[in-house]
């Protein structure tokens, strides 16, 4: 799976990533719901690292379509929240 991070890039990250990645992924609709912008950089900054750490970065020449796109840490609960509300499925950030 090819996940972008907003302003960093894409990374190529294992499928079998995807159960550890959902559950960082609750943590930030967690915040969301608790409107805790501290939880929020947390959970965002944990699963940034977790995509950098597990995945193998995309280079910039290599031009492929992002399955997935992240906010990067720095994102506010209103920007989140409108990329929640933008999910149809209701997955959150990451589907499953």
């Amino acid at each position: 799976m090819i996940i972008r991070i907003v302003g960093e890039g894409q990374w190529q990250v294992p499928d079998t990533e995807m159960g550890h990645l959902n559950r960082i992924d609750a943590r930030v609709e967690h915040a969301i719901e608790a409107a805790s912008q501290n939880e929020l950089t947390e959970a965002l900054t944990e699963l940034v690292t977790t995509v950098r750490t597990v995945g193998t970065p995309v280079a910039d020449d290599n031009i492929v379509d992002s399955n997935l796109i992240v906010p990067d840490v720095s994102a506010t609960i209103e920007e989140v929240s409108v990329w929640l509300s933008e999910n149809p499925t209701g997955d959150g950030l990451i589907p499953g």
